[in-house]
């Protein structure tokens, strides 16, 4: 009876194992397969037999006990009930109402009046600024003398900053309600494109069109029209950077008389420095310089400076000084190749 027991146990395994396997099984094999743990399934055949068998019935659904709970109509009625009323307001509205009224550190909204008031607190504590510097009242102090200076020269940067403020959060409100203002109404329009697809997945030429569009909707004075900085203006166009410099020199001879009667011609050198530096931090490095220059340590970091900033011809008469400082003729042949090279690619 044990041996026949056995016998049907064996013949049930093979007919078992062959049918999860799909293919022929030699009885030789099957007493070192009696002898391994069958149930350790996630050893022999990773997460197979995780992805189609269920240790329940399976209809096709996620069961109850696997589903999240969804709420009855009348919950949903309760919950919509209870939610605060929203009125969405217009873009103008939206830059007005932008912060909150109780906190006057923001950018809150402000009546009419309280517009024109602050405007003329602002103005009088700078006019009285001014007067205070100029007359030497707070000399002593040079904390009280440095708070009246900053009051002066941060009245534009605010006013600015406001108008820049307002300008990105229209333009944001602009991105945000693109499906609003995009045109609508079929399948490929731009409106259905940024409706299914992320911005960076789309056609160049649709991001393009629809920049164009939501631009094109706000108000000029909202639109951002990108240009280069003045400093990469000066760095690229010899002639541009020239005449930066002539707008430095005139502003130092513009101030040069009263910082002199209020004794600030220190501050006004160092402001004039870092206008001209802003303009052109290599404008040391002339040809007059270069070829005066004796120390190969300041050539290299000359070099590195030119290079950094526009890598114009100078580069070359710094490599020629350094050869003829080191008396390598190799070094200079390479250097007049160069300069050959550079010409012809000009020609190109």
């Amino acid at each position: 009876m044990r041996f026949f027991s056995l016998s049907f146990a064996l013949a049930k395994l093979e007919e078992n194992f062959l049918m999860l396997s799909r293919r022929g099984v030699s009885k030789l094999s099957l007493g070192a397969i009696s002898c391994q743990r069958r149930y350790d399934h996630d050893r022999w055949y990773g997460h197979a037999l995780e992805l189609d068998t269920h240790n329940y019935r399976f209809t096709g659904e996620q069961p109850n006990w696997m589903k999240s709970r969804s709420r009855t109509e009348e919950e949903t009625k309760f919950a919509k009930s209870i939610l605060a009323h929203v009125d969405f307001a217009s873009s103008y509205e939206c830059l007005l109402f932008d912060a909150d009224r109780l906190n006057p550190t923001l950018n809150r909204k402000e009546f009419g009046n309280e517009v024109k008031y602050r405007l003329e607190k602002q103005s009088n504590t700078v006019a009285r600024a001014q007067q205070l510097v100029k007359d030497g009242t707070y000399s002593q102090d040079p904390r009280v003398e440095d708070t009246m200076i900053a009051r002066i020269f941060d009245e534009e940067h605010i006013q600015a900053e406001m108008k820049y403020v307002k300008c990105i959060r229209a333009n944001e409100l602009a991105e945000d309600n693109r499906l609003d203002i995009l045109p609508g109404g079929s399948a490929n329009s731009l409106r259905e494109k940024t409706r299914w697809n992320v911005n960076t997945e789309l056609h160049p030429q649709d991001r393009s069109e629809i920049a164009a569009r939501l631009t094109a909707w706000l108000p000029e004075k909202y639109h951002i029209v990108y240009f280069d900085d003045f400093q990469t203006v000066a760095a690229n166009d010899a002639k541009y950077r020239e005449e930066m410099k002539t707008i430095v020199a005139n502003v130092q001879k513009e101030y040069e008389a009263e910082a002199k009667a209020s004794n600030f011609e220190e501050d006004l050198k160092q402001v004039v420095d870092d206008l001209y530096n802003d303009v052109d931090p290599t404008r040391h490095i002339t040809a007059k310089a270069i070829a005066e220059s004796t120390s190969l340590e300041e050539l290299e970091e000359w070099s590195r400076a030119v290079h950094e900033y526009n890598g114009d011809e100078r580069i070359f008469d710094i490599y020629a000084r350094a050869a003829s400082l080191t008396k390598n003729a190799e070094h200079a042949k390479l250097v007049s190749q160069l300069r050959e090279w550079k010409k012809a690619s000009r020609k190109l």
